[in-house]
């Protein structure tokens, strides 16, 4: 038996990579379908991205879920996604079943912050869920709701800080000062100068009182 060539090898190569593209497919369908809400049928590699109109997106997930209902699931490329919709099903999951649905995705910038993937769930204020992040939403929450019921003692110092800051950039203008980083820089009448540090000590001022 002769080696294949020409014709013959390129049929092979072809029937085998269809062959494994269906394999993947139904893998992939059996290994989703008892986790994953009923949705369109994706194709091998690509999902359900060519189902989609990413010009009029909001028209192509009005148009699935008149076939699918209110929650329904599609795969772009290899990820699987959950669709939400309608004000019920929104409800049902962040409301009635928020601890279920409390977990939140990796999100790449957290990489460039010095969180790798573990460190994120320890990271409280970027963690992705957990114990020290519901603590530090808890924390926020509150600190917010004592700031909107004081905030009449809040606005006369920022009235108060706002006047001295004014007071510093007549001053500083008037002395032709320049300093900091050209993104940081501002215009003033003949005068070119920083306003990094004006308003970083302004808005510790407010914070401290």
């Amino acid at each position: 038996m002769g080696l294949l060539t020409g014709e013959a090898l390129t049929t092979l190569a072809v029937a085998l990579a269809i062959f494994l593209l269906l394999v993947d497919l139904m893998h992939r369908r059996v290994r989703w379908a008892a986790r994953y809400p009923p949705g369109p049928v994706p194709l091998p590699g690509l999902g359900n991205l060519l189902q989609l109109d990413f010009q009029d997106m909001p028209h192509s997930i009005n148009q699935l879920r008149r076939r699918f209902g209110d929650v329904f699931s599609l795969q772009l490329a290899w990820t699987p996604v959950v669709v939400l919709s309608g004000l019920e099903a929104v409800r049902e999951a962040l409301v009635l079943r928020g601890e279920d649905t409390a977990d939140r995705p990796y999100v790449p910038t957290s990489g460039y912050m010095g969180f790798a993937p573990r460190q994120v769930t320890t990271a409280v204020i970027l963690a992705l869920s957990g114990q020290a992040w519901r603590e530090q939403r808890c924390f926020s929450l509150s600190t917010l709701c004592n700031l909107e019921l004081d905030k009449k003692s809040l606005e006369q110092w920022v009235i108060l800080e706002a006047t001295f800051l004014w007071a510093t950039f007549e001053s500083q203008a008037r002395e032709n000062w320049c300093g900091g980083r050209l993104l940081h820089r501002t215009l003033l009448p003949g005068c070119l100068f920083s306003l990094v540090d004006c308003l970083n000590k302004a808005v510790s001022n407010v914070i401290s009182h």
